[in-house]
C-alpha cells in the first residue's frame, strides 16, 4: 500500500489511495456482516436490543443504525488519517492499525449485544455475550498490532537493494561475473492477505453459532487461498520453474523453448487472473496486478510469470533472455 509518488493532483499526492481505499471498504464490509448478522437473529429479538451501554430497548433498525454509525466513524475517521502522506511512516502504521482495532471491538461489541440478548431463556439477563467480546476484542488487538507492522507506507531500501547494486557494479566491473540463476518470492501485498484471512475469521465466528464447524473451514479455505496465491519462482542455466507455496511445481518451461521475454507492468485480468491460469497453451501465475515476465514459447504457446518489483522482472528477463540465445547458438 506504499504511495509512489506519480499522481499529478493534490489530492493525489497527500494521500495514499491504496490505504484510503482500504480504509473506507473493510468498516464498510464489516458492518455489511453485522446487518446479516442482526438480521438472522431477529426472530429471536422481538422486544428490541439494548445497547451495549445500557438503557431502554431499541428497534432492530435502530440497533443496527448505531452500531453502523459508530464502526463507520472509528473506522474510516481513524483509518483515513492513516492514507495521509503528510504524516510520518510511523504515524500512519499507528493509525491504520488503531482504526483497525477499534473497529473489530466496537463490531465484536455490539455482535456480543446481538447474541446475549438473543440467548434463549424468558429473562435475557444477558445485555452483551462475555465470551464474543473476549474474543472479539483479543482478536482486534491482534489484527491492530499485525496491520500496524505490515503496513509499508511507501517503497524503502533494504538490503536486497544493496546486494542488487553490488551486483550490478561488479557485473560492469567483469560482465562474465554474473551468474545465470535467479530466485524470488511472489505473494500478495500485505492487505489483501489481511482482507483474505478476515473473510475466513470474522464470517467463521459469526456462524460458529450455527455450527463449530464454520470456524474451522472458513480460515482454513483462507488460508489455502493465500497458500494458492504464494510461490517460488527460479531461474536457472536449463529452466524456469514456479512452485506453488514453494513446494509444489506448477510452471516449468525448459530455457530451449524459449523465444524471448519481455518485462512489463501486468494488469492480472488480461491474463487470465490472479493465481494459477492455464488456457489453450497459455499458462500464468500472478498473485496480484504488477509487474511480470511474459515468456514467448515455441509453437506460438506463452508463459506469464509475476514478480515482486520492475528491476526484479527485468533481471529475470534479462537471464531468460540471455540462455535462449546461448542454447540457440550451441544448437
Amino acid at each position: 500500500m506504499g504511495h509512489d509518488g506519480s499522481h499529478d493532483s493534490s489530492t493525489e499526492r497527500h494521500q495514499d489511495l491504496r490505504a484510503l481505499r482500504f480504509a473506507v471498504i473493510f468498516p464498510v464490509l464489516l458492518c455489511l456482516g453485522m446487518v446479516v448478522g442482526g438480521i438472522i437473529l431477529s426472530p429471536q429479538l422481538p422486544d428490541g436490543v439494548v445497547l451495549p451501554t445500557g438503557g431502554d430497548p431499541l428497534g432492530l433498525p435502530a440497533f443496527l443504525a448505531v452500531a453502523v454509525a459508530v464502526t463507520l466513524v472509528v473506522g474510516i475517521g481513524v483509518g483515513s488519517q492513516g492514507a495521509r502522506t503528510v504524516l510520518s511512516r510511523t504515524t500512519r502504521r499507528i493509525l491504520l492499525g488503531l482504526a483497525m482495532a477499534l473497529q473489530l471491538a466496537s463490531s465484536a461489541v455490539f455482535s456480543a449485544a446481538l447474541l446475549g440478548q438473543s440467548a434463549p431463556g424468558p429473562a435475557h439477563a444477558d445485555r452483551v455475550d462475555g465470551y464474543v467480546v473476549l474474543m472479539g476484542t483479543g482478536l482486534a488487538a491482534a489484527m491492530g498490532v499485525v496491520l500496524a507492522l505490515t503496513f509499508k507506507p511507501d517503497e524503502q531500501w533494504t538490503s536486497s537493494d544493496d546486494a542488487a547494486l553490488a551486483a550490478i557494479l561488479e557485473h560492469e566491473k567483469d560482465p562474465t561475473a554474473i551468474k545465470d540463476q535467479y530466485q524470488y518470492v511472489l505473494h500478495p501485498r500485505s492487505s489483501v492477505i489481511i482482507m483474505i484471512l478476515l473473510a475466513g475469521v470474522l464470517p467463521g465466528a459469526l456462524l460458529a453459532i450455527l455450527s463449530p464447524w464454520f470456524l474451522l473451514i472458513l480460515p482454513l479455505a483462507a488460508l489455502l487461498v493465500v497458500a494458492g496465491l504464494c510461490a517460488t519462482v527460479r531461474t536457472d542455466r536449463s529452466q524456469l520453474s514456479v512452485k506453488l507455496a514453494g513446494v509444489l511445481p506448477v510452471i516449468t518451461v525448459p530455457c530451449t523453448e524459449i523465444e524471448g521475454a519481455l518485462s512489463l507492468d501486468i494488469v492480472a485480468k488480461d491474463y487470465g487472473g490472479v493465481g494459477l491460469r492455464r488456457h489453450s497453451g497459455r499458462e500464468s501465475f500472478l498473485p496480484t496486478s504488477g509487474a511480470g515476465v511474459v515468456l514467448g514459447l515455441t509453437h506460438g504457446r506463452r508463459a506469464v510469470v509475476g514478480a515482486p518489483t520492475l528491476e526484479a522482472a527485468d533481471e529475470l528477463a534479462i537471464i531468460l533472455n540471455r540462455r535462449a540465445g546461448k542454447t540457440a547458438g550451441q544448437r
